[in-house]
């Protein structure tokens, strides 16, 4: 019995999926070991290798559950701290929502893996499978676009394809790299020469891109902002009795910068709705045109549609030296909405959380002004859609995100949260301005990079410039669709190869393995 063999049988075997879907979100913030991305994914293919479809199917939920149960461990926060839920039902909660998505994101498409021998031509399968599977979460239930490989590459030598490639486009490179890895460390002497040289060959060819220029930042338009972090904490936040206090902190830091050209509050800064705040935003937009300022804010409002009934959003208004209001488009489930509301409201006190009965923001919307400047406005958790921002990104100056991630405590989920947003300005080749209620509020470049940033769970006021940039990156003329398409084509192909018989003669394809189960 050889070692890969011995580790790899029986409950050893189903304990070291666990573990190598754990690792994966090591690769990404907030500790960054991207090279574990890669390998994680090669340790799962060698799991797959040579079983059946039924053992396939456990060992790929067994790496969903290390791989979610890691990645997303911040969903405890928000139901337990926040949802006013128990210990044991808010953990029973997460696990079950951990399991969800390992059975429909892993275990389906990997006993469909070995279901059809795809992994007799892993190089063509398995890159396209777990590309697709990985946007698919950007629209299946809703969309759930979390813990994409491609984000963890973002400070790699990898960095340069996002302009062109997106995100997506890193996750496939990603997938690759762990497919040609797993040749490299299963053949021997020059066999291995092959996948050595195609994987030097691609991350050789994907680091030249570094050095291209897709955008530049312009210097007439540049303008000196300020971001506010108020750092109030979430049990006061839609307290009553708090919301003088915590406009007054807005306002007074405000009051404080006047030398700043754009001014940028969080989140639903304003804990009353648009209409409930007017005295105060007419005081503000006084003192904000004397002063030649742009204020862009989040707030909640409420209009009524063409039958009399109330319609609640999530916004974004501008007032001083600029103009519009933008509704956000993209609701987080149960936190903005509750799907099956009359079913789920009132079942656990996690689904009647605060502004939890949102309306989604029409598709196109009046452009948002400031200074003279046009921007994007992006609330919370719209920033980790790729396609969203990309469509919304074109034509405009530079980005704005507000968010409240007081929601996930000290978790994981912010410092994600933010390493989305910042592959966002990557990919687009735009400066991103992100304002927060508690962190991490920063100032991003048109490249991705951090120009500067408050730390986490203190009050501050962030100081800088914004610029508008000219050019325009391949990403945000062709998005996702020409990975897609390859991936599509990839998965088609390989599946069709995959399912030929074998030939006679003891030819193998470039990646084979040495034992193939045959499924009924």
């Amino acid at each position: 019995m050889t070692l890969k063999t011995s580790i790899t049988t029986g409950g050893k075997g189903h304990l070291l999926a666990l573990l190598a879907g754990a690792l994966f979100p090591l690769g990404l913030a907030p500790l960054n070991l991207w090279p574990l991305i890669p390998v994680s994914m090669a340790l799962l293919l060698v799991l797959l290798e040579g079983q059946t479809p039924k053992r396939a199917f456990w060992r790929a939920f067994l790496y969903g559950m290390g791989f979610n149960g890691v990645g997303i461990s911040w969903v405890y926060v928000s139901i337990h701290f926040y949802g006013n839920t128990p210990v044991w039902l808010a953990a029973l909660g997460t696990l079950l929502f951990c399991a969800f998505l390992s059975l429909l994101l892993f275990s389906l498409p990997f006993w469909a893996f070995r279901r059809w021998q795809m992994d007799r031509y892993a190089l063509l399968t398995f890159p396209a499978l777990w590309v697709l599977v990985e946007w698919s979460k950007s629209w299946l239930l809703s969309g759930f676009p979390w813990l994409w490989a491609g984000y963890g590459f973002i400070d790699s030598p990898l960095w340069g394809l996002a302009p062109v490639a997106g995100a997506l486009g890193l996750s496939l490179v990603a997938a690759m790299s762990a497919v040609l890895l797993r040749f490299i460390f299963k053949q021997e002497n020059l066999r291995r020469m092959p996948a050595v040289i195609g994987l030097v060959a691609l991350w050789a060819g994907c680091w030249a891109l570094n050095s291209l220029e897709w955008t530049l930042p312009d210097l007439a338009q540049t303008r000196k902002v300020a971001l506010v972090q108020g750092n109030i904490p979430q049990e006061q936040k839609w307290d009553p009795k708090y919301r003088k206090a915590i406009i007054d902190t807005y306002v007074k830091a405000t009051e404080a910068n006047w030398d700043a050209e754009f001014i940028l509050w969080p989140e639903a800064a304003y804990p009353v709705f648009y209409h409930q705040a007017m005295r105060t935003i007419t005081e503000l937009d006084i003192r904000a045109s004397e002063k030649s300022v742009a204020i862009v804010s989040g707030v909640p409002r409420w209009e009524p549609n063409e039958n009399g009934e109330q319609h609640y959003f999530n916004a974004v208004f501008v007032i001083g030296d600029g103009q519009g209001i933008y509704n956000k488009q993209k609701l987080v489930p149960f936190g903005e909405y509750v799907p099956l509301e009359d079913l789920m409201r009132g079942l656990l006190p996690f689904f009647n959380l605060p502004m939890s009965s949102f309306t989604s923001g029409a598709s196109e919307q009046p452009v948002l002004m400031a200074k003279g400047l046009s921007f994007a406005a992006y609330i919370c958790y719209e920033i980790v859609y790729p396609e969203l921002v990309r469509e919304q990104a074109k034509g405009k100056d530079f980005l704005v995100t507000i968010s409240n991630d007081a929601w996930f405590g000290h978790s994981w989920g912010p410092i994600q949260h933010f390493q989305m947003a910042r592959m966002r300005a990557l990919e687009t080749g735009k400066y991103l301005l992100r304002g927060t209620n508690t962190g991490i509020t920063a100032i991003i470049d048109h490249k991705g990079r951090v120009q500067s940033q408050l730390p986490q769970f203190e009050q501050g006021v962030l100081k800088g410039v914004v610029y508008g940039t000219q050019g325009v990156t391949p990403f945000v003329q062709f998005g996702q669709w020409p990975v897609l398409a390859l991936c599509f084509l990839g998965l088609i192909v390989g599946v069709v190869l995959s399912l030929r018989p074998e030939p006679a003669l003891n030819v193998r394809p470039l990646y084979h393995n040495a034992t193939v189960t045959r499924s009924k």
